[in-house]
C-alpha cells in the first residue's frame, strides 16, 4: 500500500553497525569461471552486492533482502541487516513480511477473473453494483477507472485523521473497508472521472467490496478459490489480526518497531503477507496472466501515463521500462515484485522500514545494473 508518509518524534539510530550482518548469495548453476555473457556473472553479481551496500549506508535501514532469478541461469540472494534489532537476527529470506500495495496486483486479478466469468462488466460504474454507498460521482466512474486509477476519488491516506487514529491508538487501531471509505467521502471528487491518474487507495476498497458483492463471498476466499490454490500459493495470506505468522521480519518505521500494528487500514489496497516463495509464483503470473482470458489480459496491460517518472499504470499492475510488476508499503516494510520479459528476469525485494522506499531504491539501483538502457 503506498501510504503517505508520516513523521515520528524517535532519532534515527546508528543502523550500519548491524550492517556487517547477514551477507547472503547463492546463485545455482554457476562457477568462478561463467561465461560473461550471462546476465548473472561474476562481475554483475559483485555491482550488485555493492549496491545493497551503498543503499544500506544511504537509508540506515535495519535490513533489505532481494532474489533474483534468470530462466536458465539460477537464482541469487542478497541480504544486508538484521530482521530484528534487539536480538540482531539477520534478515531472513525464509520469512513473511508485509507486502503492502502488492496486494492490488490480486485484487485487480480477481476483478478480470470475475469479469471472465461474466459477473463484472468494467464497464459499469461501481454506483450500479453498490447502490447504497454514497459514492461521490459514483455513476461515472466505472470498475476500469477503480482498477487504472483514474476515477478521481479522493486517497483515504492522504486525510490526517487516518493517520491520527493510528497513532493514537499505537497502531491498534482497526478500520473497516465502510470506516475508509467515510474518510474518503468527506472529501469532494479531485477531478472529472477518467480525464487524470491520481494513485488512490480508496479505489481498491471499493473493488474489495465489490468483489464481495458479486460473490458473496470474503475477498480472502475468492483469492484462495481464484488464485492461490490453482497457482499452488501456499504462503500468502489476509491477515485476521496484527500478527504475522513465524518466521517473519520485524518491520520499522524510524527504527521504532511497528511489526504488529493492525495492517486494517490497507484492506483490499494493502493488507496481504507473503513470503519470497510465493512472490516467485506471483510474479510469473503478472508476466504471463495465465488465470485471464486474452481480452482481460490486455485490460491488465492497457497502459496509462503515471505521475510517477517512468512508470506506466495498467489495471493493477505497473510498468518501469520493460519491467512489469508492483511496488507496495505499508508501516513497517517496502516491498517490490518484477518481472522482465524479454531476458525473463525475477526480482523480489523487502526492507524492513518504509524510511525513504529502501526496496524501492534498491529495484531502480538493480535496474540499471541488469538491463541498463545506455
Amino acid at each position: 500500500m503506498k501510504f503517505r508518509k508520516f513523521t515520528n518524534l524517535f532519532s534515527l539510530l546508528i543502523v550500519c553497525l548491524f550492517a556487517f550482518i547477514a551477507i547472503s548469495c547463492k546463485e545455482e548453476n554457476s562457477s568462478p569461471t561463467a561465461p560473461q555473457n550471462k546476465i548473472l556473472n561474476a562481475e554483475t553479481i559483485e555491482k550488485l552486492q555493492a549496491a545493497a551496500d551503498k543503499i544500506m549506508m544511504n537509508k540506515q535501514t535495519p535490513g533489505i533482502m532481494a532474489y533474483i532469478s534468470v530462466e536458465g541461469e539460477g537464482e541469487l540472494y542478497i541480504t544486508r541487516g538484521v530482521s530484528n534489532l534487539v536480538t540482531s537476527e539477520p534478515m531472513n529470506v525464509n520469512a513473511y513480511f508485509r507486502i503492502g500495495s502488492i496486494t492490488k496486483t490480486f485484487t485487480s486479478e480477481a476483478v478480470l477473473i470475475l469479469a471472465d466469468e461474466g459477473r463484472i462488466d468494467l464497464d459499469k460504474s461501481i454506483s450500479s453494483y453498490l447502490p447504497d454507498l454514497k459514492i461521490p460521482s459514483g455513476d461515472k466512474i466505472t470498475i476500469r477507472m477503480l482498477g487504472n486509477m483514474t476515477s478521481g476519488l479522493f486517497d483515504y491516506t492522504s486525510d490526517m485523521n487516518f493517520w491520527n487514529a493510528l497513532n493514537n491508538s499505537n497502531g491498534q487501531a482497526i478500520f473497516t473497508p465502510e470506516q475508509l471509505l467515510d474518510i474518503s467521502f468527506a472529501h469532494p471528487i479531485q477531478f472529472e472521472p477518467g480525464t487524470k491518474y491520481n494513485y488512490c487507495n480508496t479505489n481498491y476498497i471499493l473493488l474489495g467490496l465489490l468483489i464481495k458483492k458479486v460473490t458473496g463471498k470474503e475477498v480472502v476466499d475468492v483469492f484462495n478459490e481464484k488464485m492461490f490454490q490453482p497457482l499452488g500459493m501456499k504462503n500468502t495470506l489476509w491477515p485476521n489480526t496484527s500478527y504475522l505468522p513465524y518466521p517473519y521480519n520485524h518491520g520499522y518505521v524510524s527504527l521504532v518497531d511497528v511489526t504488529n500494528w493492525s495492517p486494517s487500514g490497507g484492506g483490499a489496497a494493502g493488507i496481504l503477507i507473503s513470503n519470497f516463495s510465493d512472490l516467485k509464483i506471483w510474479a510469473k503470473e503478472l508476466n504471463e496472466r495465465n488465470l485471464l482470458s486474452n481480452k482481460m489480459k490486455n485490460e491488465r496491460i492497457a497502459w496509462i501515463a503515471t505521475t510517477f517518472p517512468g512508470f506506466d499504470s495498467g489495471f493493477g499492475l505497473e510498468k518501469y521500462n520493460e519491467w512489469v510488476g508492483k511496488d507496495g508499503s505499508i508501516p513497517g516494510y517496502n516491498a517490490e515484485v518484477w518481472y522482465y520479459p524479454s531476458k525473463k528476469i525475477t526480482m523480489i525485494i523487502n526492507s524492513n522500514s518504509w524510511d525513504g522506499d529502501p526496496a524501492l531504491t534498491t529495484f531502480f539501483s538493480f535496474v540499471d545494473i541488469l538491463t541498463p538502457t545506455k
